[in-house]
């Protein structure tokens, strides 16, 4: 028992560190953005990278406090959410040395480890049913395809400035600080198929998992959202590679689909039975 609490001591002291670092991150992230100062940049990095390391060794005292993988009720699921998306945004900046993302990154992580805070519960709240290996898997699926969205949907806002400043001939900090267009496509379409992979998971899963405990789950509100959204991503790589659409029309697709994920995240536990 005395354990336990030991552990959830420092579950909660890492969460804050690590809220601390990503808080640093930002602002770093803003600054080297701005000045294009190398070693901002790089601190931003490591800021970002400490920040996961401690969200790691939050996650593993949860998990020896409660004996299971932490990926039950809302405050480990948000938290698994920033996780995600941290350690994707960072083998993206690592493979395409675009730092810019993580001012839109790490807003978003805050978001999900502010909400996670604001859930926050006990262990000795929550029962044992993570102990099922598909809920496990649907909720870990689902991180990762939230944090491929989310990249997806960063990228196409930098796209529709950068193309709107073209537009207006106008070549300022804020352009010169930008990758190219073609860039921005390309990532924004990785970032969509990769997301679009573990959406499928997710929903696949999902529906086993609620075929299981309801007779009506396909009229639930987070169902029919996450199947709208699926869709929509699907006529992305579709319109993508067999219409070979590219620039503002796939970008605004994009971001569209990124506003179903947010209502899913934000509003969808006040509205599911499967919450």
């Amino acid at each position: 028992m005395v354990w336990a609490y030991m552990n959830e001591k420092i579950v909660i002291i890492f969460f804050w560190l690590a809220f601390l670092m990503y808080s640093g991150a930002f602002v770093l992230y803003g600054y080297h953005f701005v000045s294009k100062k190398a070693a901002m940049g790089t601190l931003a990095t490591l800021a970002t990278a400490a920040g996961l390391l401690f969200q790691t060794i939050s996650l593993i005292a949860r998990w020896q406090s409660t004996g299971r993988i932490p990926l039950q009720g809302a405050f480990e699921s948000y938290f698994m959410f920033a996780f995600a998306i941290v350690a994707v945004y960072l083998i993206t900046e690592r493979s395409t040395k675009i730092k810019v993302l993580g001012a839109w990154a790490m807003p978003l992580v805050l978001t999900f480890l502010g909400i996670a805070w604001y859930k926050y519960e006990s262990p000795a709240r929550l029962s044992n049913i993570v102990k099922n290996s598909l809920i496990v898997m649907h909720v870990t699926v689902v991180s990762l395809a939230y944090a491929g969205f989310s990249l997806a949907a960063g990228l196409a806002v930098l796209y529709m400035v950068q193309k709107r400043q073209l537009k207006k001939h106008k070549v300022n900090l804020f352009f010169r600080r930008l990758p190219s267009l073609e860039v921005l496509d390309e990532l924004s379409n990785k970032a969509v198929a990769f997301g679009l992979v573990f959406m499928t998971m997710t929903i696949i899963t999902g529906i086993i998992q609620a075929m299981k405990k309801y007779t009506y789950w396909y009229l639930d509100p987070v169902v029919i959202t996450s199947l709208i959204a699926w869709i929509i991503y699907s006529f992305y790589v579709t319109a993508r590679y067999s219409w070979q659409w590219r620039g503002s029309k796939i970008a605004y697709l994009a971001l569209i689909g990124f506003a179903i994920i947010l209502l899913i995240a934000f509003i969808g536990p006040y509205l599911s039975r499967f919450a």
